[in-house]
């Protein structure tokens, strides 16, 4: 069939031709970028906002049992196991990704708990004058405390909306792209026919 063609339609197929190979290459490339967008989004939403929460609710959870204990004025032999189980958290949250806002609010309450652990070693050694004192100062900070982890799980919440955004925009490019893709085969396609069914008639010139 192709060996029938003239030179004007074979350049006109192998114009089809590239037109097709390059549509079919640019989208396939398009699709990757937006794909990886996708693989990258889902992933930080795991690993930097689910984690993070979940190291959250932990610090949390050990800042409310040092406030009990403070109450209560018992339990204390539990609280070096308890500051070195809250340095762990603090480590693993400091390798996760994070924004400018999330790093400030991170360092400012890893130094508020350096404080605490100060606190708290006064307390101990202060005099029945001084201890009264220590401990308004001690719920004072894990107050803060408490302030600076609402933040930190706020942060979480709009990073994650972000990245949600930034995928569902990704996902719909893709799809774009794929019907696009198929629009744009399918014209090629008919161009394809009609030029082998109905070829172009050129004229021939003659010359006296």
């Amino acid at each position: 069939m192709f060996k029938k063609f003239t030179i004007a339609q074979r350049i006109q197929v192998g114009l089809i031709l590239g037109i097709a190979f390059l549509l079919v290459l640019g989208t396939n490339r398009l699709d990757k970028r937006h794909f990886s967008t996708v693989q990258t989004t889902v992933n930080s939403v795991y690993k930097d906002r689910v984690i993070v929460q979940n190291l959250i609710y932990k610090l949390n959870a050990i800042f409310h049992a040092k406030e009990l204990r403070f109450i209560l004025k018992k339990d204390f032999n539990t609280i070096p196991d308890e500051n070195k189980k809250a340095e762990e958290l603090f480590s693993d949250f400091a390798a996760t990704k994070l924004t400018s806002k999330e790093k400030n609010v991170l360092n400012g309450l890893q130094d508020q708990f350096q404080k605490l652990k100060k606190l708290e070693t006064d307390l101990f050694q202060s005099s029945s004058s001084l201890e009264e004192n220590h401990l308004i100062a001690t719920e004072r900070m894990l107050g803060n405390m408490g302030q600076n982890l609402d933040v930190l799980a706020k942060i979480q919440l709009e990073e994650s909306r972000e990245l949600t955004q930034l995928s569902n925009k990704s996902l719909g490019m893709t799809i774009l792209l794929s019907k696009l893709e198929v629009a744009f085969l399918i014209l090629i396609g008919i161009a394809m026919l009609a030029l082998i069914f109905y070829p172009v008639k050129t004229e021939v010139v003659v010359q006296e």
